[in-house]
């Protein structure tokens, strides 16, 4: 997963949701409107028989990117010359 840049394709994809989110719910609040990411890998996914590794079955990337780094990178990307948060 790291290897193949999963966090940084899930990061992304975060702030994405993030502008679209921020832009259509009235009192949006990434804390609390602003959810996790789940990558479901079915090839890997064996039914209730699925080996799991330090609790997480294997097949299934779960990550809570920090809603301050999503919004820090959202600034970034809006030309934000520290990344501040609008």
């Amino acid at each position: 997963m790291i290897a193949a840049h999963y966090p940084l394709q899930a990061l992304l994809y975060a702030v994405a949701l993030h502008r679209y989110v921020r832009w259509r719910l009235r009192g949006y609040s990434p804390d609390r409107h602003l959810g996790g990411v789940l990558y479901l890998f079915v090839r890997g996914m064996c039914g209730p028989g699925t080996p799991a590794v330090d609790g997480m079955p294997c097949g299934v990337f779960g990550w809570t990117p920090p809603p301050a780094l999503v919004t820090a990178l959202s600034g970034l990307l809006d030309g934000l010359r520290d990344g501040e948060a609008r």
